[in-house]
């Protein structure tokens, strides 16, 4: 890498860096397997740079097959015992930090029982404001295959008890429109400020 990309692939993290973190962690649904992830992202792409035409695909990407890697690497290995899972994942930038704090672990846990292709598409639909057809486009699937994937992704997250209170009960739900769709509250609430 010469001088002149080496510049630009420092300006693309220091512009889309942040962005990339964020999405690592909630594909991963842990903070220190998103910055690995995050971190073999950027490993990927600074031995790619000049060939890559969009990085931010790119790492999408690449986010997506490593969390799939992962998760294939989990299934064959012998479950682990977390001793401790009561630190605080809170972030003081977001909007409403009491009420981010107390959702936070709930949406990671909750997001931890999706399977990563499940989380792959709510992540990206929700989370990183995608269409349908941007995210069928991403993962290389069909936009049927994000929309039944989403519905049955979404259903699993009602059944979440720290979720269960941002979704109204079944039957009373009115046809939303996006930006007022319940699994979009959970977005908004821990959008940063």
């Amino acid at each position: 890498m010469d001088r002149k990309q080496e510049r630009a692939f420092e300006e693309f993290i220091a512009e889309s860096g942040d962005a990339l973190l964020r999405l690592a962690t909630l594909l991963t649904a842990d903070r220190g397997l998103g910055e690995d992830v995050y971190q073999e992202t950027l490993h990927r792409l600074a031995a790619r740079w000049s060939r890559v035409d969009n990085p931010r695909a790119f790492c999408r990407r690449v986010m997506h097959n490593i969390v799939i890697d992962q998760g294939r690497l989990r299934q064959r290995q012998v479950p682990e015992i977390r001793l401790a899972e009561g630190h605080d994942d809170g972030d003081p930038r977001s909007a409403d930090s009491a009420e981010a704090a107390e959702l936070r672990p709930a949406l990671f846990s909750a997001l931890r029982t999706l399977t990563p292709h499940q989380r792959a598409i709510v992540v990206l639909r929700y989370f990183d404001d995608r269409s349908e057809n941007e995210v069928a486009e991403l993962l290389g699937v069909s936009p049927g295959t994000v929309r039944s994937t989403l519905s049955r992704a979404v259903a699993q997250l009602r059944e979440q008890p720290g979720l269960s209170a941002l979704f109204p009960p079944r039957g009373d739900e009115p046809p939303y429109p996006r930006q007022l769709n319940p699994a979009n509250a959970i977005v908004r609430k821990l959008r940063y400020a």
